[in-house]
């Protein structure tokens, strides 16, 4: 508790060096402000240092509350340890002889609930309070804190007032001022002459109402400010002392509840009849309360098992639910695993469709160009006959005829017929997966959707146009020749 008094004085100290620091930096402008009205102004700086003061006494008294309030509870600790070192120990107390003793005054703040409390702790070791009296005490303790704050919440206003005062002040000045010149320039546009020496003069009084005025106002102002801050650490300080108190005295204290033991049972350990009646009518209360706890307890205990009932199927709920999130969880990795396995098998068979198009692309390729040589020796074998032909001067039908068959001969050698050639492919090719059902007629979807497909055709087609061309034109150019 000390150390956070201690650090609302130091910020207090440290605000009021900081107006100290920026008035003796500012230093003439402070006593150019004070000049201009020096009755008002320091009238205005001698309350706030009132204020100032009040604020640092509210602070320093809590130094003997503090005290007060720690011999409260040394009192009540060596009441507990009493009655267990001082069989053993008569003199336990003894060794705070050895530490000065502190002189403390009767407080001011705690006051009445400190000779209460101290008088209840002295009379029946130990402290016993109704409600009704602690709720008392304590708007004791808060009445006279708000006394303190009202009285620097007050000077705080009259500093307001003072500036306010001096404003007014000011701009009556100016206003009268003001008018007196312009009476004057009336008056002697009349004569028909202007002073303006003397206007100079007359104009300085409405500028001294208004830096009256300004001045005020603004030491008015500036010193409410400062004052309310310090008024704030100050009520701080105050509820730091309030709030430990309440809390000790909430720990130590016995909330009084009915009628006390000592009433229903003599000092002396005896009972009269009156006691008897009371000790009765309080344990018949005391069987009701009981009664009472019972029902209480039995209609708790009944919506607690009414809750747990509600939790059980709830978890039931949660359970099948979890479940049929694995099982759905469960099928749909399944069909995940299904689907990869289908992608992996349609990869593999593209791949292995792709390389026998690759393969079935080469030998055709190689094919073409075996025909290309066949076509290019048929057609030189014939550009011999017919040039032998030429040389010898053959006219004879006989010797024409030999020359068409041993040409034919030669073309049916360079060009074998279609179907041979075509059969022979798959076997070129070193792949048996297109023999048999796999080959594709002329007619079918997927000749007609594949480019490679349709150019075998077109090969077929020219090879049988190229056969019967060949053979029915070569008689005629043999005849042509002969």
């Amino acid at each position: 508790m000390r150390k956070q008094i201690n650090i609302q004085l130091y910020r207090m100290l440290i605000v009021l060096g900081a107006i100290v620091l920026l008035a003796a930096w500012n230093h003439d402008f402070v006593r150019i402000g004070i000049e201009s009205n020096a009755y008002l102004n320091l009238t205005i700086i001698g309350v706030f240092l009132y204020g100032v003061s009040l604020a640092f006494r509210a602070v320093f008294s809590l130094r003997n509350e503090e005290n007060a309030f720690n011999s409260l509870k040394e009192a009540y600790d060596d009441i507990q340890q009493d009655g267990e070192r001082g069989a053993t120990d008569p003199y336990w107390r003894h060794h705070r002889c050895l530490t000065p003793a502190i002189v403390v005054e009767r407080p001011r703040i705690l006051g009445h609930i400190y000779d209460l409390v101290y008088e209840e702790l002295m009379r029946t070791r130990r402290l016993q309070i109704s409600v009704g009296t602690m709720q008392q005490l304590i708007s004791g303790i808060s009445t006279r804190l708000s006394d303190d704050r009202s009285l620097l919440q007050y000077v705080t206003g009259l500093l307001v007032f003072l500036g306010l005062i001096g404003t007014f002040i000011g701009l009556m000045s100016m206003v009268g001022s003001v008018g007196s010149i312009i009476g004057n320039l009336a008056s002697d546009n009349a004569a028909g002459s202007v002073d303006f020496n003397t206007l100079i003069a007359n104009l300085k009084a409405p500028l001294v109402g208004m830096a009256t005025g300004f001045s005020s106002s603004l030491f008015g102002l500036f010193t409410s400010l400062v004052l309310g801050l310090l008024s704030r650490f100050s009520s701080n300080a105050s509820n730091t002392l309030k709030v430990h108190f309440e809390a000790w005295l909430a720990s130590v204290s016995q909330i009084e509840t009915g009628d006390d033991s000592e009433m229903l049972i003599g000092r002396d350990g005896k009972l009269d009849s009156a006691g008897f009646g009371r000790l009765a009518g309080s344990m018949a209360g005391v069987t009701k309360t009981f009664k009472r706890l019972h029902r209480d307890l039995a209609s708790t205990s009944g919506d607690f098992a009414e809750m747990a009932k509600g939790q059980n199927r709830q978890t039931g709920y949660m359970q099948r639910s979890v479940r049929h999130l694995q099982s759905i969880a469960d099928a749909q990795l399944n069909l995940d695993r299904k689907l990869t396995s289908t992608l992996n098998r349609m990869t593999d068979a593209l791949c292995q469709f792709e390389e026998r198009s690759r393969q079935q692309t080469d030998a055709l390729i190689e094919h073409n160009v075996n025909t290309a040589a066949r076509v290019e020796d048929a057609m030189s074998k014939l550009v011999e006959v017919l040039q032998s032909s030429d040389r010898k001067g053959v006219t004879d039908e006989a010797e024409i005829a030999r020359g068409l068959e041993h040409l034919q001969s030669a073309l049916h050698e360079a060009f074998p017929s279609t179907a041979d050639a075509t059969a022979e492919l798959p076997a070129q090719s070193g792949g048996d997966a297109y023999a048999g059902d796999e080959r594709r007629s002329p007619d079918s979807p997927m000749r007609a959707s594949n480019p490679q497909y349709a150019d075998d055709d077109d090969l077929l087609d020219d090879e049988q146009l190229m056969e019967e061309n060949t053979e029915v034109s070569v008689p005629e150019r043999a005849v042509e020749g002969a």
